[in-house]
């Protein structure tokens, strides 16, 4: 039998009252690890068969993991949250690598296949595993390495491991509590 790994071995009640009635730190790092031990593992084999990329999978699982992490850290949703996020945890040093500078379209496009699939919007971005840069602009076209951005993705929790450094982020107890009940919301309400 398959099991939802999000949610392996604790109910929904004996979760939701460890979370309420735990310090933030509870449901913070609980969605983290969560993010890094069990959803990483489905994202990161989405770009291992070099014949047949998913990268429409990754893009929507990378995106879901950041938009989780910058409504509970930022207070931001949509491309601002987006944007916020790859500032702080994925933009490399050099400009093919800060992926923020092109949030908006990315955020677009996951738009795009998470509900429509087919849209004008698809003709302003490629996808080129062969490129050294981690996108650039060709005209009105990004070319985007989804590998590079991946991997950018996956060492803000694995190598560099910035998004455990959210203490840089949430610098004072009212923002750490803001943040648990922000993730605490979004835990509770219905999807």
């Amino acid at each position: 039998m398959s099991q939802n790994n999000a949610h392996l071995n604790e109910t929904k009640e004996k979760r939701t009252k460890r979370f309420e009635d735990g310090p933030p730190l509870e449901i913070i790092e609980t969605i983290l690890n969560s993010i890094h031990t069990k959803f990483f593992n489905e994202i990161r084999v989405t770009l291992t068969d070099q014949s047949n990329p998913q990268t429409s999978l990754m893009i929507l699982g990378a995106h879901s993991a950041a938009l989780t992490i910058a409504h509970g850290f930022f207070d931001q949703g949509g491309s601002q949250g987006y944007r916020l996020f790859l500032e702080n945890f994925v933009d490399g040093c050099t400009p093919d690598t800060k992926f923020s500078a092109i949030a908006d379209e990315i955020h677009q496009w996951r738009n795009v296949i998470a509900h429509r699939w087919i849209n004008v919007a698809g003709h302003n971005i490629s996808y080129d595993f062969s490129i050294p840069e981690g996108w650039k602009r060709e005209g009105d076209l990004i070319i985007f390495n989804p590998e590079i951005y991946l991997n950018h993705f996956l060492d803000a929790f694995e190598g560099n491991r910035k998004i455990f450094k959210y203490d840089q982020i949430l610098v004072n107890d009212q923002m750490m509590e803001g943040a648990k009940q922000r993730f605490l919301s979004k835990y509770v309400e219905p999807a």
